[in-house]
């Protein structure tokens, strides 16, 4: 939603790249917090999903691996969250193994089809919010639109794809898979912070939105979930007619 590649339409820089000009701005558009700690890049991923069929089955590494095994594609690991704005009676995703496996297990499983058979299928209504953790193995089932918010980065090892014929990545996806259990991760959305990480916040903000200057921001529209309201801001800004939901680091 607000990327390297994106165009200024008006104003001082129209016409370049927001990669172009975020050297002019730093933390006046970053916030203080965010240039401290990732410099010029744009920090979080924002996307808004709608499902109509059963996504890959992946998992995400976390920064470690991200730092010296993909050190090459400068990105970091990713953590992620999903927000179920909305879901069709018996959505699911899926969460983990639902019982400890092997490394050899859960590969010759991948390999032959059988995987699902390994894993934890969990049911979702509409404002469930479900945060992903590197390492945790996933997918999303058809029938959910969600506001997804996620650390920037494009690392993502697919354990299966239904026979699709896209590339696999097992040996690396098994390297960062947790083999065992893990509990979902679950909480609600409601007014104020209801989601806070290492990594991004998460908040439902009724009415008046604003930015902190100290921190990077992005806003979407809770009801209209329009992708073209989304504001990324450092100095302090105002907008009304909520409810908003806030990514913020």
């Amino acid at each position: 939603m607000v990327y390297d590649e994106n165009e200024v339409l008006e104003g001082l820089f129209t016409g370049r790249r927001l990669r172009e000009v975020l050297p002019d701005l730093g933390p006046r558009f970053l916030g203080e917090k965010a240039f401290q700690s990732y410099g010029l890049e744009l920090p979080l991923l924002v996307k808004l999903l709608d499902t109509s069929a059963w996504l890959s089955v992946q998992v995400h590494p976390d920064d470690a691996y991200a730092h010296t095994i993909e050190a090459h594609t400068g990105f970091h690991g990713k953590n992620e969250a999903w927000v179920i704005l909305d879901a069709k009676p018996g959505a699911r995703i899926i969460y983990g193994v639902k019982r400890p496996v092997s490394r050899s297990e859960l590969k010759a499983a991948a390999e032959d089809g059988s995987i699902l058979e390994l894993l934890n299928f969990v049911p979702v209504d509409p404002g469930d919010v479900v945060y992903v953790p590197a390492g945790i193995i996933h997918a999303l089932g058809p029938g959910i639109f969600l506001y997804e918010v996620q650390q920037r980065s494009d690392l993502t090892y697919r354990l299966f794809d239904y026979g699709r014929g896209r590339e696999l990545h097992l040996e690396k996806a098994l390297d960062v898979a947790r083999l065992e259990p893990t509990p979902v991760q679950k909480a609600r959305l409601e007014s104020g912070v209801f989601l806070f990480t290492s990594f991004f916040t998460l908040s439902l903000v009724e009415g008046e939105a604003r930015a902190p200057k100290e921190s990077f921001l992005t806003l979407v529209h809770a009801k209209r979930a329009e992708p073209g309201l989304v504001v990324a801001a450092g100095e302090e800004a105002r907008l009304s007619e909520g409810p908003w939901l806030a990514a913020s680091l």
